[in-house]
């Protein structure tokens, strides 16, 4: 008979991520009750990993421990991103499972699929990769579940032991990226461009490991965003601090913040600030 997770790898392949099925996965679980998954629990494994080294505690999950029966999860996400599928059965990676988002109490070993992040957690925190593999990763499981994407939750929500896992994770923040994930699947191309386009505008070109670095201006890297705050809270200060990196106040402030700015990227934002101010002009005859 079946184990109840055998679908996992075809869905995690299907939503783009790399996959590789460890030998024998499909009739691999621990003893007990099967899952019946209503959630998927994050973790990680508290294994220094690295790009040279991405995914070293893969086998450790499949056998377990000495003081833990493997599978140790259904599948390990690597330092590079790939996804190690461990086990379609029960796997010991929940223990006890307190109420958390909308997924009750109890058995967390059946209640989730567990993901194991390759990574030690205290010192190290998750590659961008691995980040976004377990944002994709965690999306898809839960559209294939049918379940929201609350439904996602890190081990150190459901623990009764306190378990810190995953750690350099905010839970709330991955949650709000799997909305966004979610989004952008259901976008068309031409949809996806224009954000991505804006995006571009607004925050500058991505740098080499996926980090927002802003443009390259007279003052220094800095994201259109983060100069106009600047200049607004510069203004608001009063006029002694209206800018004080250079003296000066109102309009000439304004100004100076546009000639700080790319070309390319000061047209487009004065384009939006001319159609705001012509919306603001009372219409003829009022």
């Amino acid at each position: 008979m079946a184990l109840p997770l055998v679908w996992l790898a075809d869905v995690l392949r299907s939503a783009g991520l790399t996959v590789v099925e460890t030998p024998g996965w499909k009739e691999r679980t621990a003893s007990g009750e099967q899952p019946a998954a209503v959630g998927v629990l994050e973790h990680h494994t508290a294994t220094p990993a690295s790009y040279d080294n991405p995914a070293p505690s893969v086998q450790l999950c499949i056998d377990g421990r000495e003081d833990l029966a493997g599978p140790l999860c259904h599948a390990v996400i690597g330092f590079d991103g790939v996804v190690h599928v461990i086990a379609a059965g029960r796997a010991n990676h929940a223990g006890e499972a307190k109420a958390s988002g909308p997924n009750p109490a109890g058995d967390g070993n059946t209640l989730y699929v567990g993901f194991e992040w390759d990574y030690q957690g205290v010192e190290q925190g998750p590659s961008p990769e691995q980040h976004g593999a377990a944002v994709t990763a965690t999306v898809a499981v839960l559209r294939h579940l049918g379940r929201p994407l609350e439904a996602a939750r890190g081990h150190k929500e459901t623990s009764v032991t306190g378990k810190i896992d995953p750690g350099h994770v905010d839970m709330d923040r991955f949650r709000a990226d799997l909305v966004t994930k979610d989004q952008e699947d259901e976008m068309t191309p031409e949809q996806d461009a224009m954000l991505r386009r804006l995006e571009h505008e607004l925050l500058g070109p991505r740098g080499p490991q996926g980090e927002i670095q802003g443009w390259q201006t007279a003052v220094g890297p800095r994201t259109i965003v983060a100069m106009l705050v600047d200049l607004v809270n510069s203004m608001a200060a009063g006029n002694q601090q209206a800018a004080p990196q250079q003296g000066l106040r109102g309009p000439e402030a304004i100004k100076a913040a546009f000639e700080a700015m790319p070309a390319d990227q000061a047209a487009p934002l004065l384009a939006e600030l001319v159609r705001i101010q012509q919306q603001r002009q009372p219409a003829p005859g009022a």
